[in-house]
């Protein structure tokens, strides 16, 4: 991140604080979707009104016993999280943080439009690396579901022999002078990356009390880790902990079609084409596009085959999806559906990024996807009898789901100068 305001890292521990609770407190007040489905305005007398099946409220999120969001150092561990989610000394070649692919301007998703993520030494991965917001509600996480929670994937980018290298030989030489890599954690792995970050400083923040400014030294991982654990010794443990806090304060509710959802009459007022598109999205009979992108976060959280025709992925193989996990046949090049929410700055699109626009994901599912494609998902249908007009308008629609106070937010900025 580049070219923002600095803040103040004594005030950023408030301000997370209020944020975080002032969310929490609003996704533990569950409610009865069913109960809460409001009308939308018809935009055409010639169709009859629709309901709309997007939930007020994401609900309430499960987060893990051994990590919980109420303890009193909470925004300690949330400010640890950020500076190891945007540390590029974490990959071995000081070139890769979690942040290189999951931006906040960009939705958490990557900002730098290619089709899959580049990490460690420039190699480039099979996948597109997904958008993050809401990631708290989410059951399942990458692609094929491989982890259940953040704590469980917070380690994985970080050991992957592609994205930061963190792994050693039995010898435990690095790997940086070895060229020895692969992806299953080593008794020797933690060494050099402990080794890296260790003394590692922030860059310089501003703070303006009474109107006169005043340099506060960048925190430590010493100062970070005795703050929120009450330790200064590393462990792996303390480290998905701490980058999983961060990441479950990535809560996005201020679009448009929030507005819209919460009974604001005006919120699609100048852009009735959008409405149009939201009726069209939800239409069952038609596009049935929330068959797969329903609830708040505009996914089922369930595993698809969309009817993308196979293709080996940069490394030459074949990417089969769910079935990797599962083991069952049935999940043969199914992929869990994505969210929607600030899609329209998440491009490109699909698991291996190989739609650049959403005029081009339209098309595809317009035409009911790829011809001969095995095991592919009932719900497809070979036409969807749209015209320009209509596709026009769900795109209109797609891109009220940006939420600018969530994109913007300072508190998800990049600690470090570089």
């Amino acid at each position: 991140m580049n070219h923002h305001h600095p803040v103040s890292l004594r005030s950023f521990g408030a301000v997370v604080f209020v944020f975080f609770f002032a969310i929490l407190l609003a996704s533990c007040s569950k409610q009865n979707t069913a109960n809460n489905v409001p009308v939308v305005p018809n935009p055409d007398p010639g169709n009859t009104p629709i309901n709309s099946p997007i939930p007020k409220s994401a609900g309430t999120f499960i987060v893990p016993a051994g990590n919980p969001m109420n303890d009193p150092k909470t925004p300690a561990r949330i400010e640890l999280g950020r500076h190891l989610f945007f540390d590029r000394a974490l990959s071995v070649d000081g070139s890769t943080s979690c942040g290189s692919c999951h931006n906040p301007g960009s939705g958490f998703a990557d900002p730098r439009g290619m089709a899959t993520s580049f990490g460690f030494g420039g190699r480039q991965g099979t996948r597109n690396a997904p958008a993050l917001a809401n990631v708290a509600y989410n059951i399942h996480y990458t692609w094929d579901g491989k982890f259940n929670t953040l704590e469980d994937h917070a380690l994985a980018p970080i050991f992957n022999n592609i994205e930061m290298a963190n792994n050693f030989s039995a010898t435990g030489a690095d790997p940086i002078t070895s060229g020895y890599y692969h992806s299953d954690p080593g008794a020797n792995d933690t060494l050099f990356l402990f080794g890296r970050i260790d003394g590692r400083q922030a860059r310089t923040q501003q703070a303006d009390p009474n109107s006169s400014k005043v340099d506060i030294a960048g925190k430590t991982y010493y100062t970070l880790m005795m703050d929120a654990w009450g330790t200064s010794t590393y462990s792996l443990d303390l480290i998905q902990k701490s980058i999983a806090c961060f990441e479950r304060t990535f809560i996005s509710t201020q679009s448009t079609f929030d507005r819209f959802n919460n009974g604001d009459p005006t919120a699609y007022k100048y852009n009735p084409e959008a409405l149009h598109g939201f009726q069209l999205f939800t239409d069952v009979q038609r596009t049935n596009c929330v068959g797969c992108h329903s609830g708040y976060n505009f996914s089922d959280q369930q595993f698809h085959n969309n009817g993308l025709a196979v293709v080996p992925t940069v490394n030459g193989r074949i990417d089969s999806g769910r079935v990797g996990i599962s083991k069952d046949m049935n999940d043969a090049f199914k992929f869990r559906t994505p969210s929607l929410r600030n899609v329209a700055l998440s491009a490109p699109y699909m698991h291996d990024g190989r739609k650049k626009t959403l005029d081009e994901v339209m098309a595809f599912y317009k035409n009911g996807g790829d011809k001969n494609v095995s095991n592919k998902d009932p719900m497809l249908r070979p036409s969807l009898n749209l015209n320009d007009q209509d596709i026009s308008d769900i795109i209109e629609f797609l891109k009220t789901l940006t939420d600018p106070k969530f994109t913007m937010n300072t508190a998800f900025l990049s600690p470090w100068s570089n």
